[in-house]
């Protein structure tokens, strides 16, 4: 039967020969050129993962060191852009070779064996697949996830080959997509879309890396998303925990506050605590501890700094440090004093609860009282976010209905739309909230029942 090489191209266009007169040595040939072939790919692939994975201390390192290797990294890193386009362009064509390769060793075999045709479609699909899968992307990512550097110093010489071969086709591929990019991104302008701090948190969680200070990184970059949304009347400490000194108190009495609290700074008032008049620094009085009561301490008060509630915490933070002063008085929009808020709150937002020689282990901030996993005793004055934080809740189940209310105590007055009563039981997406203690003007005491399905205790 005589062939037909031309006919059998054009079935197969990535055959130059009919593989039915191929020997078993081009096949062999084939084999191990497939297998040098993955090699390659596998290669190519694990240093994509391995240089765009180096650290700012590895970059430091590198700059630090003198020897080829580095100096040859650095320069790939210095045009990211050419970097990837490099290794995809050389991954790609390598790629294509071992599809064409592979197809020309397995239609050889299906020749041999006189297989029909469907069954080489079937094999070479699914076996190419696989191997460029396991071999060529996700084994070699995985190595050069574990080993950075020496998969960088090992192809940063091919590489640096590979991009000086390939610049014009690098050259081209990147004015495209810069060509493309800008179009984009007038489009995205156009479209006025906003990333919500929600979204960003999702990508926080999703990017920082698993290790032993996984969550406190999480909490940290979460806080500095937050930053210049929260306002000071979030953060504050309300009036009815402020420790403050009326103007008209003996200095005997002023120490004998001063050394129960161990406050390094008070707020003075005149009558009522909505007319502050000052900030007393203790260090001012250290000269004066040995004067009777006849001394006129007000005399070293300093001038106090007031800012609404709704003042944003990042703004307060640079005003702080434009007025070297580390307490403001927060007022509300009648001028009453609402609280004070200090430089260690606002701190705290990024970093966490920050804790002196004079604070209990114990979260002095919340006084609660943990029945079981499920139920909780909150003072009415205990903020949402704290008891969230206890509890495990999420604080978006609450911002939606809150109505501006920051405490326990205030959210369960908003459901309730009145004060509620003793015993009173309101609930609230699957939540329970008990009224355990309460006047006829404030709720003291508050007792919230968690879902029995709560993710936070499964």
């Amino acid at each position: 039967m005589e062939t037909e090489p031309y006919k059998e191209l054009t079935a197969h266009s990535y055959l130059l020969v009919d593989p039915i007169f191929s020997t078993a040595t081009d096949v062999w040939i084939g084999f191990v050129a497939t297998c040098l072939l993955l090699f390659c790919s596998g290669l190519l692939s694990g240093s994509e993962v391995a240089f765009f994975s180096l650290t700012h201390k590895d970059k430091t390192r590198l700059a630090e060191s003198e020897s080829p290797a580095s100096k040859r990294i650095l320069n790939l890193l210095n045009q990211p852009r050419y970097l990837l386009s490099t290794i995809l362009v050389a991954n790609n064509l390598v790629n294509v070779a071992i599809i064409l390769v592979s197809g020309f060793v397995l239609k050889s075999w299906v020749a041999t064996a006189q297989l029909p045709e469907w069954i080489f479609w079937t094999i070479d699909t699914a076996l190419v697949t696989f191997l460029l899968v396991l071999f060529g992307e996700v084994t070699p990512k995985v190595y050069a996830t574990i080993n950075t550097m020496r998969i960088a110093e090992g192809m940063s010489g091919p590489l640096l080959l590979f991009r000086l071969l390939f610049y014009p086709l690098n050259w081209l591929l990147l004015s495209s997509t810069q060509v493309i990019e800008k179009r984009l991104r007038k489009r995205m302008d156009n479209a006025t879309q906003v990333v919500s701090p929600e979204d960003i948190a999702q990508v926080i969680e999703m990017t920082v890396n698993d290790s032993q200070y996984a969550q406190q990184d999480v909490d940290m970059l979460k806080g500095i998303v937050r930053f210049s949304n929260t306002s000071a009347g979030s953060i504050m400490q309300s009036r009815v925990e402020v420790v403050a000194l009326e103007k008209k108190e003996p200095l005997s009495k002023v120490l004998q506050l001063i050394q129960k609290v161990s406050y390094s700074r008070m707020p003075v008032y005149d009558k009522n605590f909505d007319k502050v008049i000052g900030v007393l620094h203790v260090k001012d009085l250290l000269a004066h501890f040995d004067k009777g009561d006849n001394f006129d301490w007000t005399g070293v008060v300093r001038e106090a700094f007031f800012v609404p509630e709704s003042k944003k915490i990042d703004d307060l933070f640079s005003e702080f440090q434009v007025r070297r002063t580390h307490m403001a008085i927060v007022v509300d929009e009648y001028g009453g004093t609402s609280g004070i808020v200090t430089m260690e709150d606002v701190l705290e937002e990024i970093v966490g609860e920050i804790r002196d020689e004079f604070d209990d282990e114990k979260e002095p901030d919340v006084d609660y009282e943990k029945k079981n996993d499920y139920n909780y005793i909150f003072e009415g004055r205990t903020l949402l976010i704290d008891v969230c934080r206890i509890t495990g809740a999420d604080i978006a189940t609450f911002e939606k209905t809150k109505q501006g209310a920051e405490t326990i105590a205030g959210f369960v007055i908003v459901l309730n739309g009145k004060m509620p009563t003793m015993n009173m039981e309101i609930e609230y997406e699957g939540y329970k909230f008990t009224i355990v203690e309460a006047s006829k003007r404030r709720i003291k005491r508050i007792k919230m029942t968690l879902p029995k399905d709560n993710s936070s205790y499964e």
